[in-house]
């Protein structure tokens, strides 16, 4: 049976100060859904630690996994478009290589996709999570399009790694852009691109994702060049939507 679901999960040294267990929770979280007919698409960006060992082990329990191993650290924007081109099936979800997927998402997600012929994009809201998976706050943003849309004008209020998308449109759309200007806020840019053309929505549910707060997460590290980006972005968001 063909895929009806791509995850596609980018990973870089996954095993933060010497500890995988984030990498293994979030793998876990995938493989854990109540909807099962999906392929596991993980790009491992020219790892360094122990990383390609914990796939390679994930891999041979489980052949819905697929690894694509990058020759050297190519960055996420282009692991990203690399693991689209591998994805077969008609819906991508993503996943984030920190995070958690509660044990429903794809299932509600896909429901409310098949529900809405006329969206391309889905994401929702999330659990804010430390390093200890203690909660921190959480977040719901702006689900319906048009004021989604409107809302994009002045930030990224779409969770990138809770999203599942259409393929076919977002390769319509060129897929991430490369462009060095928009690295650290690529999905943003991608969104802004998608809700000119198409229907974009957030559900209104928290609990569908958890998404991790530590130190070593890019929003953190490259805090300054992605606030840099954002703004860039949304002056192209302001012209385009």
């Amino acid at each position: 049976m063909s895929p009806e679901i791509s995850v596609l999960m980018p990973v870089y040294n996954g095993c933060r100060d010497g500890s995988d267990s984030f990498l293994r929770q979030a793998i876990d979280s995938i493989l854990n859904q109540t909807f099962e007919n999906f392929e596991f698409v993980i790009v491992n960006d020219g790892s360094t630690d122990g990383t390609s060992d914990i796939l390679n082990d994930y891999a041979k329990k489980d052949r819905r996994i697929e690894i694509i191993n990058n020759p050297s650290n190519m960055k996420i924007m282009k692991s990203l478009n690399i693991g689209l081109l591998n994805c077969t099936a008609p819906y991508v979800a993503r996943q984030d290589a920190d995070d958690i997927s509660t044990v429903t998402r794809l299932e509600v997600q896909k429901k409310f996709m098949d529900d809405r012929p006329e969206t391309v994009l889905c994401g929702t809201g999330m659990y804010v999570i430390d390093e200890g998976n203690h909660l921190i706050m959480e977040i719901q943003h702006p689900c319906n399009y048009q004021v989604l849309r409107n809302s994009l004008k002045n930030g990224c209020f779409i969770v990138h790694g809770s999203v599942m998308f259409r393929k076919d449109p977002v390769m319509e759309v060129g897929g991430y852009s490369t462009d060095q200007q928009y690295l650290h806020a690529e999905d943003y840019e991608l969104w802004v691109r998608l809700a000119s053309r198409y229907v974009v929505e957030n559900i209104p549910n928290r609990t569908l994702y958890f998404h991790r707060d530590h130190k070593s997460k890019i929003g953190n590290v490259f805090k300054k060049e992605q606030e840099i980006a954002t703004r860039r972005i949304m002056d192209l968001a302001r012209k385009m939507l």
